[in-house]
């Protein structure tokens, strides 16, 4: 029977996993592409696609309290997708290994491990030796845990895949990411070299010409803002520069003028990230606070909203943020 696919769509390591599974379950799968800004939407369509599949699996999903919570009750969505099937997932984040209990509970194969992507996961869990399956997996893992000064091969290779799923996930385009999953499981994405084939290139190209001025016009809208012992950037993004562009702009082009980065972004991206390089704040906590979730080992997170961000609410976000920022910091400082 066909096998559901649920991965992440925001970034390289989501697609590269799902790409994998691919290769390893080459027939007639059934794919669910989850943004964290629609988890709850994702999980409930995949309850419905999961009917007449045997197997679903999971890579590289944060099961947040908007999935945990989604479906009425505690665990709803996740038992029902459960119900008369194997589940298997593959993830690093840290409310997966929170939850490892009552996902097994439910029936749920859970496969953690800290500070290796879902890709590498995955890979090591089915021991194959394809040196390509191996040089996917070896791409993710250095995009996802990559030095912001490293400029090895496969990091470059996952930022240019980055760029790609950027410009699908502005316009919600699933079907332009399948159609990469497709062609990096069947190995049509890359030449001999890992250079990207023309079909590809083409999407990079179309990001580049765009990107400056993306970058310029949130240049534009950078504000600093003093909140406790804190400097708090706020910046409002294209949605072309989700997930991971816009913040890390923020953060290395701003960092010594501020040590929290909060980058909101206009429709159709309802999940805004927070980073703060370096250890003066820790920012997991604070969004755990937003129902949202992150990794440690970037000190970065999201929390999504249920409404898009305009020029007419920004302020007013803005000012919520700074509100629940202070509140939590006069919380951990008593």
């Amino acid at each position: 029977m066909a096998p559901l696919i649920i991965a992440h769509a925001e970034d390289p390591d989501g697609i590269l996993a799902r790409a994998l599974l691919m290769r390893q379950f080459p027939a007639g799968q059934k794919h669910v592409f989850v943004r964290y800004d629609r988890i709850a939407e994702a999980f409930d369509e995949a309850v419905t696609k999961a009917g007449g599949c045997s197997s679903v699996y999971v890579a590289d999903v944060n099961p947040n309290p908007r999935l945990v919570q989604a479906g009425g009750s505690d665990f709803t969505l996740l038992e029902k997708l459960a119900a008369g099937r194997e589940v298997y997932w593959f993830d690093h984040h840290g409310a997966t290994l929170q939850h490892k209990d009552k996902l097994a509970e439910l029936g749920i194969k859970v496969y953690h491990q800290e500070n290796q992507c879902a890709a590498l996961i995955i890979h090591k869990h089915y021991q194959r030796s394809d040196l390509y399956e191996t040089r996917l997996a070896k791409i993710a893992q250095a995009h996802d845990y990559k030095n912001n000064h490293s400029d090895h091969e496969n990091i470059k290779i996952g930022e240019q895949l980055e760029k790609i799923i950027s410009l699908a996930n502005e316009k919600l385009n699933y079907n332009l990411l399948l159609d990469l999953s497709l062609d990096l499981q069947k190995e049509k994405c890359f030449d001999t070299e890992f250079a990207l084939r023309p079909k590809w290139q083409y999407y990079i190209n179309q990001f580049t010409r765009r990107e400056q001025a993306a970058y310029r016009e949130l240049d534009n809208t950078v504000e600093i803002t003093n909140v406790g012992n804190h400097k708090v950037l706020f910046g409002y993004s294209s949605p072309l520069l989700s997930q991971k562009n816009g913040p890390d702009h923020l953060c290395k082009k701003y960092l010594d003028r501020a040590d929290i980065f909060v980058c909101l972004f206009k429709s159709p991206v309802r999940n805004h990230i927070v980073s703060a390089p370096g250890k003066k704040f820790s920012v997991v906590p604070f969004v755990k606070n937003l129902d949202g979730g992150g990794d440690e080992h970037r000190n970065s997170g999201g929390f999504t909203l249920d409404y898009d961000v305009t020029s007419a609410n920004y302020a007013a976000v803005k000012g919520v943020i700074v509100s629940e920022l202070e509140k939590y910091l006069h919380s951990n400082s008593a």
